[in-house]
């Protein structure tokens, strides 16, 4: 039990009686990571995708022309043209899987997000926290089913 009680108080003080912390401001002015105060999320997904896509295409291309010198390379071996064939067809499968997904997803946010729809900065909805700022309220004026109307 005391062990239990030592445990307890000392988290029911530091829960109760710790002093808040006030920012001034969020965002720094002064340090090297004042870029960083700008940034959207949307934009960050939005360019990460982008990046990524780019990076498959130019992988995707380099296996492709791997594929094309292991068939000029072959020098007739039926082996070594088969699997110049199946580096050939899986690098070209995959552009074609890129570019699909690409208008997958260009048509899914289309979709969802509107037609603004721009790979690089992503709009994305922005959920409104609790209380609005205005000073008008909802609650009694008759706008609710059961909310005090006359």
């Amino acid at each position: 039990m005391r062990r239990l009680i030592a445990v307890f108080i000392p988290i029911v003080l530091f829960v109760f009686y710790s002093a808040p912390a006030y920012a001034v401001s969020l965002c720094p002015t002064d340090t090297q990571y004042e870029g960083l105060c700008g940034l959207e999320i949307g934009t960050a997904i939005g360019n990460a995708v982008t990046f990524i896509y780019i990076l498959a295409i130019v992988i995707a291309l380099f296996y492709l022309i791997w594929g094309g010198l292991k068939w000029l390379t072959s020098a007739g071996d039926k082996t070594a043209l088969q699997a110049a064939r199946e580096h050939l067809i899986a690098a070209i499968v995959g552009l074609i899987i890129i570019f699909l997904s690409y208008l997958i997803l260009s048509f899914i946010a289309k979709f969802f997000l509107g037609a603004d729809f721009n790979l690089d900065s992503i709009n994305l909805p922005v959920i409104s926290g609790g209380a609005s700022s205005s000073s008008t309220s909802s609650v009694g004026d008759g706008s609710h089913p059961g909310g005090g109307g006359p």
